[in-house]
């Protein structure tokens, strides 16, 4: 009986410790729970430009940057119109990037900061993404899923929405 009750005890805190690990791989960020898409007055999808740049031949270096990042007047190499999905640019790339030949991938880093990974074009280019400088509307952002496309009102389709995404390859400058 206590072998019995020992091993069911044991069995009982595994599986709240695995429960308890699980849940801890998911960041909390800005994520909704409930994605669905943003639409304006007019009813038609509210976007944001996503844009890969090739680094510029200037840098710039914000407050809390390590190394030094290009400017964002670089090359464009691609351009795509996001609908804006969820609250995150995180949702919105993933969301389209879904049923694309084209794709971009994340990953999870600390477990709280979804990074962008790589991304592969029609033509099968792929470039690497860990090293892109990602700026919104002009300003340094540290990562996707905490970076939100609605502004700080919280409402779409207002003035504060983002606008543009633009990531810098190879952005960090050694």
């Amino acid at each position: 009986m206590r072998k019995r009750l020992t091993t069911a005890l044991i069995s009982v805190i595994l599986a709240v410790t695995v429960a308890l690990v699980l849940t801890a791989c998911e960041p909390n960020d800005g994520r909704s729970e409930n994605p669905d898409y943003h639409y304006g007055a007019d009813g038609k999808i509210i976007t944001f430009t996503l844009e890969l740049r090739e680094p510029s031949e200037k840098s710039e270096t914000e407050s809390t940057d390590r190394f030094p990042h290009s400017e964002l007047d670089g090359k464009l190499i691609k351009s795509w119109d996001i609908p804006m999905y969820g609250n995150t640019v995180y949702e919105s790339v993933v969301k389209y990037f879904e049923d694309k030949t084209e794709s971009v991938t994340f990953r999870l880093e600390n477990r709280k900061f979804y990074m962008f990974h790589d991304l592969t074009l029609d033509d099968g280019t792929t470039y690497n993404l860990e090293t892109v400088y990602m700026a919104v509307d002009g300003v340094y952002a540290s990562c996707a899923n905490f970076q939100s496309i609605l502004g700080s009102d919280g409402e779409g389709g207002t003035d504060d929405d983002i606008k543009k995404v633009v990531l810098v390859y190879r952005g960090w400058l050694y």
